[in-house]
């Protein structure tokens, strides 16, 4: 299948599933279609994690959703294919691999995600329900890994399950299925391909109407391939980009590789992709006309923005971690929270006064990706995981009614300069799509 097939398919998805849908999913599809299933281990907090396994092809596909628990978009994409490979086994078998498949990696995040998956979403709704733990308990950040100074050996549960289905099947291909809050689309690879796919996939988010992100990269460290397709990064582009800004990286990071550069280590000719779609948009993303703003003045802008609502948040981060303790999962985002504060920006902001790339004039895109940074991902999503801890720790009325206060405030200012869209799943389900079914087509030109 290509990308101008799927935008003729017909896909109904209008919300996303709760944790015992999935699980109820997982099972009446492999029943109704004959694809095996079984239990490959247990979440955190012992709930079943189950693969399911179709085709008989000469090469393994390993697609899974949810490596962040916010991210639920892959999940449909995942109930999709089930559907389209058990109604069209001529297609599965076109594809010659042998497929597995996750709904979800995360169940523990996914069930305190699950809040904002129904009804009509709004960036207001999704700050007031959203969750996503700290590096150190994130599932697709706790691979192991050894490199120079820095070592990681704890992975999380649900990472030795992903760990112990890589070693057994060392796939050729690999797709976590990420998404991205609001931005345009943008996409990661571990390998590069050719023109073309770059070009159907840039022609099949014009079709859709989803911009693509012309503004800040996610992470400095990010190679580009053609703006906004870059390198899949890891810990080692982590570790050597804090090195670059006068970071200790031993001090700084605090979790492990992901699952492409574990794979790597399994499969070093394997292919892992990534597609990061967002739920909410808007045009100003793809705007590249230049301003009359340095990059500079952009990132301090933003690097200061962030350190004021991290230190809002300190007295309520305090009271919180009088009272929680681990393993609750706010207990964890709280400390975060703290450390964060600790550490602050001093050697990212001399790195930024410092080097001549930050002299460049921003354009409107990239000047955008600093308001929204602070007041989307460095604001409401701050603010509104802090309100959940302080509820779940009881705290008094004032301390939540502040927080409140603060998600509205940059839920409104968002609102009032982006002219954000909410877009629709079926369209993100697509994109998702077609960066799978473009991806088997490069492979095959570029035997």
């Amino acid at each position: 299948m290509n990308s101008k097939d799927l935008l003729n398919e017909e896909i109904e998805y209008k919300s996303f599933f709760t944790l015992n849908e999935l699980d109820k999913r997982a099972f009446e599809l492999s029943d109704k279609f004959g694809f095996e299933i079984k239990e490959v281990g247990r979440s955190e907090r012992n709930h079943p994690i189950y693969l399911i396994k179709t085709g008989n092809g000469s090469k393994n596909a390993f697609v899974w959703g949810f490596p962040h628990p916010n991210e639920p978009i892959g999940s449909l994409t995942i109930d999709w294919l089930l559907n389209y490979f058990g109604k069209n086994p001529d297609k599965l078998n076109e594809t010659d691999y042998t497929w597995y498949f996750i709904y979800t990696a995360d169940p523990d995040g996914t069930k305190l995600n699950e809040n904002w998956f129904k009804g009509e979403l709004s960036i207001e709704k999704y700050f007031f329900n959203f969750y996503r733990p700290p590096g150190s308990r994130m599932i697709d950040w706790t691979f192991p890994i050894k490199y120079k100074d820095f070592e990681w050996k704890t992975p999380l549960k649900e990472t030795e399950v992903l760990m112990s289905i890589i070693k057994e099947i060392k796939p050729d291909l690999m797709y976590p299925i990420h998404n991205s809050g609001f931005s345009g689309a943008y996409f990661f690879s571990t390998k590069k391909f050719d023109d073309e796919y770059y070009k159907s996939l840039t022609k099949l988010t014009e079709d859709l109407g989803i911009p693509l992100h012309m503004g800040e990269p996610e992470e400095e460290c990010m190679i580009e391939i053609v703006k906004p397709f870059y390198f899949d990064f890891g810990l080692a582009d982590y570790y050597e980009q804090m090195k670059k800004t006068g970071s200790n990286p031993v001090k700084v990071i605090k979790h492990g590789n992901n699952s492409s550069f574990y794979l790597l280590d399994q499969n070093p000719n394997s292919i892992t992709i990534k597609g990061e779609v967002p739920y909410f948009l808007s045009e100003k993303i793809k705007d590249t006309s230049l301003s009359s703003k340095t990059r500079r003045e952009v990132w301090i802008k933003f690097l200061d923005d962030s350190e004021k609502n991290l230190e809002i948040v300190q007295p309520t981060v305090d009271k919180i971690l009088n009272i929680l303790k681990e393993p609750n999962p706010w207990y964890y985002l709280a400390f975060e929270l703290k450390r964060r504060w600790n550490l602050k920006n001093d050697s990212m902001k001399n790195y930024v006064n410092s080097n001549p790339d930050f002299d460049k004039p921003a354009s409107e895109a990239e000047i955008f990706t600093g308001i929204l940074g602070s007041h989307f991902y460095s604001g409401g999503l701050i603010f509104g995981q802090v309100r959940r801890a302080a509820l779940e720790c009881g705290l008094d009325e004032s301390k939540i009614k502040m927080l409140e206060d603060k998600i509205k405030e940059c839920s409104e200012f968002i609102n009032a300069r982006a002219k954000c869209e909410v877009v629709p799943i079926k369209k993100l389900v697509q994109l998702q799509l077609g960066v799978l079914f473009e991806t088997i087509e490069a492979i095959k030109r570029n035997k």
